[in-house]
């Protein structure tokens, strides 16, 4: 979404495994929770929205 991606080729085996995990259950978590993810992207998207026109 928001955060750049680290290269796990360069990392240590257990660090490399702690990042897979994360990664696994946040993609999980996502499937199983769409809408909230649809909610927390509309937010973000009207936030955005509304600092634009205010800057205007």
């Amino acid at each position: 979404m928001g955060t750049k991606k680290i290269d796990v080729s360069k990392l240590p085996e257990h660090e490399r495994a702690i990042i897979e995990a994360r990664r696994a259950y946040k993609k999980a978590w996502r499937a199983a929770n769409k809408d909230k993810v649809a909610e927390y992207e509309r937010r973000f998207f009207e936030k955005k929205l509304q600092q634009q026109s205010n800057s205007l």
